[in-house]
């Protein structure tokens, strides 16, 4: 007797162990035309295409996909975990892995990547004027949140300043007397634009170059802008999209030579 309770226990384990494990956790399969692509999930980067992704979310959850291809615009894209019935397992499956019919990811996602316009660049600069080169300047990070690497303000403003010392005389942070506003706002790692270049004017700068790095779906961006602390006009800007800082000052430099 008691072995028949104990083996009608075990088979009910066995049938709800069966019923969760299918369903913890759902997979897709995502390629791309061209193949080889960059392929990532909510942000974080899981191999190149063909490749297939799983999960354990909920059902009704989405999942952010980015493909990515140099020459070829990025493709983004949300896809729903929604269930569904699959009907071939459903007839044919249902009594060796219960709930193997309930599909909650589309079977695939196929993306087809188009080729970048010719005026696409990861790496832009505008040059309004050269008249600042030389001269007196502060190198303030506003935001440090790459998508790799170390995000320490501190020494992302020492690493763009040096390189800057070819063409201008990077005054020491420390002597930018910023105004209580903002040493405020440092405590949430915010900034008030218009009280560090009044500063940096009170601190006998030419300028301050603003520099910012976040990272949007998977890619790191990097802007730098040079704005003037006598008029507040913008003397340059950069805009990089997975550069590295020695490419980004080497453009630049290219643009303020020429």
């Amino acid at each position: 007797m008691n072995f028949h309770i104990h083996r009608k226990r075990l088979v009910s384990w066995f049938l709800v162990l069966l019923i969760l494990l299918p369903s913890c956790s759902q997979s897709i399969l995502i390629t791309s035309s061209p193949s080889e692509a960059d392929v990532f999930t909510d942000g974080k980067y899981i191999g190149q295409t063909p490749i297939r992704h799983r999960d354990d979310k909920v059902s009704g959850s989405i999942l952010d996909v980015r493909i990515a291809k140099d020459g070829y615009a990025d493709l983004n894209t949300e896809i729903k975990k929604t269930g569904r019935i699959n009907w071939w397992s459903l007839v044919f499956c249902w009594l060796l892995i219960p709930l193997k019919w309930i599909d909650d990811y589309p079977r695939g996602f196929y993306g087809e990547l188009q080729p970048q316009s010719e005026e696409y660049s990861p790496l832009r600069v505008i040059v309004q004027t050269k008249e600042a080169v030389g001269s007196n300047i502060f190198v303030v990070a506003l935001e440090n949140k790459p998508c790799h690497g170390s995000s320490n303000s501190v020494a992302l403003e020492a690493a763009l300043g040096i390189r800057l010392l070819e063409k201008f005389r990077v005054l020491e942070r420390q002597a930018l007397h910023v105004v209580s506003s903002e040493q405020h706002r440092n405590l949430t790692g915010l900034h008030d634009e218009s009280s560090i270049v009044d500063a940096g004017k009170l601190s006998g700068a030419k300028g301050v170059v603003l520099i910012s790095q976040l990272c949007d779906q998977g890619a790191t961006l990097t802007s730098l802008r040079f704005v003037d602390c006598e008029t507040g006009a913008l003397h340059w800007a950069v805009l990089a999209e997975n550069q590295n800082m020695d490419d980004i000052i080497r453009e630049l430099f290219h643009h303020l030579d020429s």
